[in-house]
């Protein structure tokens, strides 16, 4: 009981930062100490660059802090989908803008080490990073968000203003599709 009660007064104190945040920097501040982490991980994801993730990272917090009076919503989950929503179409901005998906993903696979061996069980993330990279933005965004970020599909549907079943059946063809690529990449390996 009593823990149900601190978890209820801490949602409270979060739900109180966001509306806050509309007129106190202070207040902007905290939820930036918050949320940067989760941010630049989704970044990292979606864009296979560290270095361009900080860059991204900073103008999607750069536009949250100059939309955050205009912000509806009331509650730390509210903020939360629409901070994900404004990281999604940055993203996919910077990809569409700059067209360099050959060359994030020549820099992701130099970064990482082939460790497939006979045993086929064992993943080739290059291999899945180039096929996760020939799927268009908004699927990228939904496989980033639920494998990357670990969101429910309730979350997502939020973010990306979708229906909840629309959304599974879409990751559901977006499974498929990948596995397809895959098995043409791996020669039939899976």
């Amino acid at each position: 009981m009593v823990g149900a009660m601190a978890k209820s007064v801490k949602q409270t104190d979060a739900d109180n930062i966001v509306l806050r945040a509309r007129t106190e920097a202070e207040a902007l501040g905290q939820l930036y100490e918050l949320y940067y982490e989760r941010i630049f991980r989704f970044c990292v994801h979606r864009l296979f660059s560290k270095e361009t993730a900080e860059d991204v990272t900073s103008i999607i917090f750069l536009e949250v802090a100059s939309r955050i009076r205009s912000f509806g919503g009331r509650t730390e989950q509210d903020f939360q989908n629409w901070l994900y929503a404004i990281a999604a179409n940055q993203a996919n901005a910077y990809i569409r803008k700059t067209s360099r998906r050959k060359r994030l993903l020549a820099e992701a696979a130099g970064s990482m080490t082939d460790n497939t061996t006979d045993n086929s069980s064992e993943l080739n993330w290059p291999r899945l990073y180039a096929a996760i990279l020939k799927l268009n933005s908004e699927h990228q965004t939904i496989i980033t968000l639920r494998f990357f970020e670990n969101m429910e599909f309730e979350q997502i549907a939020k973010i990306l203003d979708a229906r909840e079943a629309t959304l599974r059946v879409t990751l559901h063809r977006i499974l498929k599709k990948l596995r397809r690529r895959l098995e043409t990449v791996f020669e039939g390996e899976l």
